[in-house]
């Protein structure tokens, strides 16, 4: 190991180079950024992320290409690509990655892959910021090093001294490696190791790691993200004059939706112009039955609004979804979900000045398939969520149909037919997936292609049982009508033409088998619970929903038809399926 001396002056040789380059850059982004990129009025920046999903391939999207997003007026770009095995530790402990070792040679090929990225962000125009997850840290440094950077409880601890020695390095490492990256986004809440064989985020076990991990940087609570938001403002924000995104996402009643938690830690932190918090709009994950988020335009610090574009439990592009008059003027449940008074949108702080960026997640999240060949339906979100932050003196209305008009190429009478299908389409997954009659419903029962048993003992309990049979169906009749207006519009090509019209049809099958099980569901509980025959309604609803699996299954043989889903839990286990079998042979 290096001695502290000589480790001292490596570091600060290293931020100086770091901040010669940055300087350059800053020079170099004025001269590149194309013309007519002015902020909007309210002076909020517009940024995208692709997130590429734990030991998944990329998605093949046009939101990966700096060149389209610059075309669409971001202003920056945020590449997830498991920076986190770059750092080497040569600068610290030579012998953590030996030249030659497949540890170091993976290091070597993930800087050049994600050091060509940087680059044509930055021959762009746009500034580019780095998806960073904390703490990963490679074995063999754990191995030798853990001890000194771990609790009594043998967890690692970000406030330990040789924990923060070692981040010191880790984010100076970095720097030099990328003198052109603009800051990091910050993730703690939930940390992933498919893309990172090498690396672990704790001792090692001495079992085989698992690849998900929770919170790992985060086993003290406020006073552990005291300590490693501190040490990135000085190391990030005011030693390299970078910008950090730091994100509040985590589990439970916490710092990203528990305005008292997210208070007693941000304002232990002095505020600094390029540390900004980046606060999902929902107070809890991309759901409906899910309030505004509280914390947002509190406290003394900048902040981030993060916007999932492709909802990974509603269907992921597959069929039409449109989230962006939800976000931007709030969503019709919180009629009855939210007090009145409170923040329900993103019109409702756009223009506080603490807001100083929303993002889009244009592609990903979630896991596996659907897998959608046009995205179409993502890139709408997108696009509305992304002009409205820039210009909000323009309504939501009025951005969509520019949508329709300058992207889509559609007449103004197709446009209004579109507009009708998509606003119909948020109507119809509340009520088709969920409820929209104040009942408690876990909203992870449906997510990616998995479909789960739904718990409807709260519907069943308070009487209700029919009144959702009848949403079903009403929701159903929207999936109907959606199906009609897309056949009705002319689109610009044929490809996209096919693709509406095959993916409102996905809709409509996937929510009518939706309705045929939560009608066999709940009138099998109805009796056992309250009594009374409904085996008639029941062998009808199985009949249904048998025959819509077909029609799923045939609609799949078409060229641009997304994947389907399956009726199994998450993992493989019984789900939905499982359920209709065992009803089917009662």
């Amino acid at each position: 190991m290096l001695d502290r001396r000589t480790a001292l002056k490596t570091l600060l040789t290293l931020y100086v180079t770091s901040d010669q380059a940055t300087a350059a850059d800053a020079t170099a982004d004025q001269v590149t950024t194309p013309l007519g990129r002015d902020r909007a009025a309210t002076g909020v920046d517009v940024m995208d992320m692709v997130f590429r999903n734990p030991g998944e391939n990329d998605a093949a999207t046009r939101y990966v290409d700096p060149v389209f997003l610059t075309e669409r007026q971001f202003d920056a770009q945020v590449i997830e690509h498991a920076i986190e095995g770059v750092p080497t530790f040569s600068t610290f402990d030579p012998s953590i990655m030996p030249a030659g070792s497949p540890q170091s040679q993976l290091a070597a090929q993930l800087q050049s892959e994600i050091g060509a990225k940087i680059d044509a962000a930055k021959q762009s125009g746009l500034k580019v910021y780095a998806w960073c997850q904390f703490v990963i840290l490679p074995q063999a440094l754990l191995k030798k090093y853990g001890t000194e950077m771990v609790d009594e409880r043998g967890r690692l601890d970000v406030r330990r001294p040789m924990t923060q020695n070692i981040l010191k390095v880790f984010i100076a490492e970095l720097f030099a490696a990328f003198p052109r990256l603009d800051g990091l986004v910050i993730r703690t809440g939930e940390v992933y190791l498919h893309d990172l064989p090498y690396h672990d985020s704790g001792l090692p076990k001495g079992a085989a790691r698992d690849a998900i991990q929770s919170a790992t940087a985060i086993t003290h609570g406020e006073s552990s993200h005291v300590a490693l938001i501190n040490l990135l403002r000085d190391e990030v924000c005011v030693k390299s004059n970078r910008t950090v995104y730091y994100r509040t996402w985590d589990f439970g009643h916490n710092f990203h939706n528990n305005p008292k938690y997210y208070l007693d830690v941000t304002d232990a932190i002095d505020p600094h112009p390029q540390l900004i918090f980046s606060i999902k709009h929902q107070s809890g994950d991309f759901h409906r039955l899910t309030p505004f988020n509280p914390s947002l335009a509190t406290g003394r610090h900048r902040q981030a609004i993060e916007v999932q574009c492709q909802l990974e439990a509603y269907g992921k592009g597959a069929h039409p979804y449109y989230v962006a008059q939800g976000v931007i003027e709030g969503w019709e449940e919180y009629a009855w979900l939210m007090p009145a008074g409170a923040a329900r949108c993103l019109q409702d702080v756009i223009r506080d000045p603490r807001i100083k960026t929303v993002w889009t997640w244009s592609r990903g999240g979630g896991w596996a398939g659907p897998v959608i060949q046009d995205e179409l339906w993502c890139d709408l979100n997108a696009y509305v969520i992304m002009n409205y932050a820039r210009d909000p003196a323009q309504s939501e209305a009025v951005h969509f149909e520019r949508y329709g008009r300058d992207i889509l190429k559609l007449s103004d009478a197709d446009t209004r037919l579109l507009r009708q299908a998509c606003l119909l389409s948020a109507r119809a997954v509340l009520r088709g997936q969920l409820s929209n009659l104040g009942v408690n419903i876990d909203v992870w029962w449906c997510r990616d292609n998995t479909m789960s048993e739904p718990q409807l003992r709260d519907i069943v309990s308070k009487g209700l049982s029919e009144a959702a049979i009848v949403e079903k169906q009403e929701a159903l009749g929207m999936w109907r009508e959606i199906e009609l207006l897309m056949s009705q519009i002319r689109f610009a090509t044929p490809e996209r033409q096919s693709f509406a019209r095959i993916s409102a049809s996905y809709g409509r099958i996937k929510y009518a088998i939706f309705a045929a099980a939560w009608t066999t569901l709940l009138l099998d509980q109805e009796g056992k619970i309250h009594g009374g025959q409904h085996r008639q309604r029941i062998r009808k609803a199985i009949e249904d929903y048998d025959r819509l699996w077909k029609e799923f299954d045939a609609l799949k043989a078409l060229p641009l038809c997304p994947t389907l889903p399956a009726p199994v839990a998450r993992g493989g286990t019984a789900g939905l399926g499982a359920a209709m079998d065992r009803l089917r042979s009662a």
